[in-house]
C-alpha cells in the first residue's frame, strides 16, 4: 500500500522511515526544500537512532533501494486507495496566536487527489473540535468513500523508533468504516494496544491534557526545588524519597520546558473554550507562567550566588552547557537554555555556549565543551549530551574561583572544590 507522510521533521521522518521500514512504500511530502535536500544528502539534523544506526543513513538506504521518496510538492503516484497521514503542526503567529492553516493546506492539498478508499489519518496535536469542523465537512460534501481518523502521536525525541513501536495509542475516527479501517493499518505496523477514543474531539483534548498533565508536574517539581535550595536540601534526594511512596510520581526539575507541543498545550485547549471558562482555568495558567518564568529564576539565582562572592553578573562569565529543549535531545524549539542565555545578555554577562547537537547558527557557541568552561565565572547545565562529559575534577581546574556551578539537570557530582547549586 501507498503512504503518503505529510510533514518530515521530528515527527514524520522517524514516523516516514519506520513506515517504510514496515514495508510499506512511502512518500514523504514536506515543503521545507533545505529539509529535503538534507534528507536527499545523507546530513539530516534529526537526533534519532534505529538498531545503532542514525536516521540521515536509514533514509538514504531507503531512498536508494525506492521504498520511500521525498517531495517538496505533493504528486499522486496512482489511483489505488491509499493512506494520507498528516504531522504538520499548528503554526505560531507573530502574536502568540495560533495558526491552523498549516493543516488546512495539507488537506486542500489532498482533497482533489482522493479516490474511494483513501484513508486521511491525522497524528498532529490539534485544537480540540479541529478535525470536526475544518475537515470532516469537506469530505462529506464529497462524493466518494473517503475514511478520516485521529491517533495522535506521542513519541519523544530521541527515542523516536522504540516509541513508535511500543507506545500505546489512542484511535477514534470519523465513522465505524473509518475506524475499522484505521486500526487495521495501525495493526499492521505494531501489535501495541490501541483504545478506542468515542470521538475525535475526544481523542484530541486526550493528546492536549496529556501535555498540560506534564506541564503542570513539571511546574509542582522546579517550584519545590525553590523551597529545597533556600532550606538546604538536596531536590533529587527528596524527590527520591518523597515517590517511595506508591501514589506519589514527581517528575525531575530542570530549566523550564520547552520542545513545540508543552508550552502551546494550554493555548489549544483555551482556543477550544469560551473566554470566560478561559479564566476559571487558575492552575493550569499559574503552572504555564511558573514554567515561563523558570529560566529567568536560574539566572537570577546565579547573579545572587556571584554577588555573594564579590561579583556582577555583568562581564562575569558564563558557560551554557546543553542548549537543547532536553536531555540527549538535537530539538531547540522553545528551549529554557536559550532563554537562560537571553537573559545573561540582557543582564551584560559574558556567555560561552557549547551544545555538540544544536548548530551555531541557533547562538554563538564556543569550538568546545572545553573552551566554554575555560576561566568561566559560572556554569550553568542546561541539558545534558552523550559526548559531554561533566567531570568535577576538570570543571575545578578550568574555572575562575570560587568555581559556581548551577546545575538543573542532576548531572554534576559534588566536589570539594565546586560551589554546586542543585535546582
Amino acid at each position: 500500500m501507498n503512504v503518503y507522510v505529510f510533514g518530515l521533521g521530528h515527527i514524520g521522518l522517524p514516523m516516514a522511515v519506520w513506515i517504510a521500514l514496515k514495508g510499506h512504500t512511502v512518500t514523504g511530502i514536506d515543503i521545507n526544500q533545505n529539509q529535503i535536500k538534507s534528507i536527499r544528502e545523507g546530513n539530516v539534523a534529526i537526533c534519532e537512532h534505529h538498531k545503532g544506526k542514525h536516521i540521515a543513513c536509514i533514509a538514504k538506504d531507503l531512498l536508494e533501494s525506492n521504498r520511500l521518496r521525498i517531495q517538496d510538492t505533493f504528486y499522486r503516484f496512482d489511483a489505488y486507495p491509499a493512506v494520507f497521514i498528516i504531522t504538520v503542526g499548528i503554526a505560531d503567529r507573530p502574536d502568540g496566536t495560533q495558526d491552523v492553516s498549516p493543516i488546512q493546506q495539507v488537506v486542500e492539498t489532498i482533497l482533489p487527489t482522493l479516490v474511494d478508499g483513501d484513508l486521511l489519518l491525522f497524528k498532529t496535536t490539534m485544537i480540540p473540535g479541529t478535525i470536526d469542523t475544518a475537515v470532516i465537512p469537506k469530505i462529506q460534501v464529497m462524493n466518494k468513500k473517503i475514511y478520516v481518523a485521529y491517533s495522535p502521536e506521542t513519541i519523544s525525541e530521541t527515542a523516536a523508533f522504540y516509541e513508535l513501536e511500543y507506545n500505546e495509542r489512542i484511535l477514534s475516527a470519523m465513522d465505524e468504516d473509518s475506524y475499522n479501517i484505521a486500526e487495521s493499518f495501525l495493526k499492521g505496523l505494531t501489535d501495541s494496544p490501541i483504545h478506542r477514543a468515542s470521538a475525535i474531539k475526544v481523542a484530541e483534548t486526550v493528546k492536549v491534557v496529556q501535555n498540560i498533565a506534564r506541564d503542570v508536574n513539571i511546574a509542582l517539581i522546579n517550584e519545590i526545588s525553590e523551597f529545597a535550595l533556600e532550606l538546604g536540601i538536596d531536590i533529587h534526594e527528596l524527590r527520591k524519597l518523597v515517590n517511595t511512596h506508591p501514589r506519589v510520581d514527581l517528575l525531575e526539575s530542570g530549566p523550564g520546558v520547552g520542545g513545540y507541543c508543552l508550552p502551546n498545550a494550554l493555548k489549544y485547549l483555551q482556543l477550544a473554550l469560551p473566554d470566560a471558562k478561559q479564566k476559571e482555568m487558575l492552575l493550569m495558567n499559574t503552572a504555564r507562567t511558573q514554567n515561563d518564568h523558570r529560566p529567568i529564576k536560574i539566572v537570577h539565582l546565579a547573579a545572587k550566588i556571584l554577588k555573594t562572592y564579590g561579583k556582577d553578573i555583568k562581564n562575569s562569565k558564563f558557560a551554557v552547557i546543553g542548549l537543547a529543549m532536553k536531555d540527549y535531545c538535537a530539538d531547540y524549539r522553545y528551549s529554557p537554555a536559550l532563554e537562560i542565555v537571553k537573559h545573561l545578555l540582557k543582564e551584560g554577562a559574558e556567555i560561552r555556549a557549547f551544545d555538540p547537537l544544536i548548530p551555531d547558527f541557533v547562538v554563538h557557541q564556543s569550538n568546545s565543551y572545553t573552551e566554554a568552561i575555560h576561566l568561566a565565572d559560572c556554569i550553568i547545565i542546561a541539558a545534558k549530551q552523550e559526548n559531554i562529559t561533566f567531570d568535577p575534577i576538570e570543571i575545578s581546574q578550568a574555572m575562575n574561583k570560587p568555581a559556581i556551578v548551577v546545575d538543573t539537570r542532576n548531572a554534576l557530582e559534588p566536589h570539594p572544590d565546586i560551589l554546586l547549586y542543585k535546582v
